[in-house]
C-alpha cells in the first residue's frame, strides 16, 4: 500500500486542485495536490516538499484533517489529508 498525502489550499475562498493528464493513473481526474511519502518522512514534511517542487511555494502545514484507504484495480494507497495554513510563492 502507498501511503500519500493531499494538501488542502485554500486562497482568497478558491480551493486549488488540478486535473490529471489523460496518460496518468486515473485519467482526467480531479485531486488535490500532494504525493508519495518517501521512506522516514512526516506527511507534513512531505506535503512541504511536494508543494515547493511542484509549485514553488512555502507552505505551513495545518493540523492532521483525517485519513482514508483507496484500492483500485492498479494497487491501494492510504491518503493523509492536511490543510496548508500559510503559504506564500
Amino acid at each position: 500500500m502507498k501511503n500519500v498525502t493531499a494538501a488542502i489550499l485554500i486562497n482568497d475562498g478558491k480551493i486549488l486542485i488540478a486535473k490529471r493528464g489523460p496518460r496518468d493513473k486515473l485519467p482526467n481526474k480531479w485531486e488535490f495536490p500532494g504525493g508519495k511519502i518517501e521512506h522516514r518522512e512526516t506527511p507534513e514534511e512531505c506535503l512541504k516538499r511536494e508543494m515547493q517542487e511542484e509549485f514553488q511555494i512555502e507552505v505551513m502545514v495545518g493540523e492532521f484533517l483525517g485519513e482514508s484507504v483507496y484500492h483500485y484495480n492498479h494497487g491501494s494507497i492510504r491518503l493523509y489529508v492536511l490543510p496548508e495554513r500559510r503559504w506564500r510563492f
